[in-house]
């Protein structure tokens, strides 16, 4: 079935060329979009002198770093050869032939979607549809199967809800004494 579904979305590519270029783009660059949020977010908790915001950067970039790590264990573990590396597909663009599951792609941008939903869940919601676009987009240009961006959302729901749970305020009451001590030492306000 992983297969089937692979080959349903990875043979709509190369039939337009625009809509190839919009898949490379949220395959290759959204990412970096999400990774500029949680930037935006802390420094909008600086200039606009709310300690929730640079939190909820903090706790979203803590939680972000523990899905991709785990992401990269589980790989080594369950190892998956990526879709192109024994199979004729449509590649649109090359990758290195390192683990396919979970989605590192997939991972990272749930993860900043679902983290920021504490600052805006408008926000959040949107970050969430792009997301689950970036995912798609993985597999359309011959990078993952579509488990490896199902695994990869699994992972996140799950981990983020145990963080929440149990390492959230954990992560806030650090980063509260840390900016003390930095407020102190350099006089940053």
């Amino acid at each position: 079935m992983n297969m089937e579904l692979f080959r349903l979305i990875n043979n709509l590519a190369n039939k337009n060329s625009i809509l190839d270029k919009i898949m490379i783009f949220f395959s290759k660059d959204v990412p970096y979009i999400f990774m500029a949020v949680i930037a935006i977010v802390f420094v909008l908790g600086i200039t606009k002198k709310n300690s929730d915001y640079r939190k909820i950067a903090v706790n979203t970039f803590v939680i972000t770093i523990i899905n991709l790590f785990l992401s990269f264990i589980i790989g080594g573990i369950y190892y998956v050869d990526r879709p192109f590396v024994n199979n004729k597909v449509n590649l649109l663009y090359t990758h290195v032939k390192n683990a396919s599951f979970p989605s590192d792609h997939a991972t990272g941008t749930m993860s900043i979607a679902l983290g920021l939903g504490k600052y805006n869940r408008l926000l959040s919601l949107i970050l969430t549809i792009l997301s689950l676009i970036v995912g798609f987009s993985r597999v359309y240009v011959g990078h993952h199967y579509p488990m490896d961006i199902i695994g990869a959302y699994i992972i996140v729901f799950a981990t983020s809800h145990i963080y929440n749970l149990k390492l959230r305020s954990k992560v806030e009451n650090l980063y509260e004494v840390v900016e003390k001590k930095l407020v102190a030492r350099f006089g940053i306000k």
